[in-house]
């Protein structure tokens, strides 16, 4: 009886990790670019440097993006960019 109760608990917490763990597409340091025409970076590619909850923006995990051939900061986009995205090749945004 305690052995299934111990492999359930091991079971569930397991279930736990690895849903944390997979919860973004895309990891720091991959380059990204839209598929989608209407965003306004497509044909342009970012660098993802973060993704994670930022106090006083939002309840929910985003990604902090750079753009390392707009000359612009940083920035913060919601995880709904994932479908209109895709990771392409590291070298697509070396400086």
């Amino acid at each position: 009886m305690y052995r299934i109760i111990l492999a359930t608990g091991l079971m569930v917490i397991s279930g736990f990790i690895l849903a944390s763990s997979s919860s973004s597409k895309y990891h720091r340091g991959d380059c990204i670019t839209p598929i989608l025409e209407t965003y306004s970076w497509y044909g342009k590619y970012a660098i993802v440097e973060a993704f994670s909850v930022i106090e006083g923006f939002a309840n929910e995990k985003s990604y902090i993006l750079a753009f390392p051939f707009n000359g612009s900061n940083s920035a913060i986009f919601s995880s709904r960019i994932e479908p209109a995205t895709k990771k392409v090749t590291p070298e697509l945004c070396l400086r």
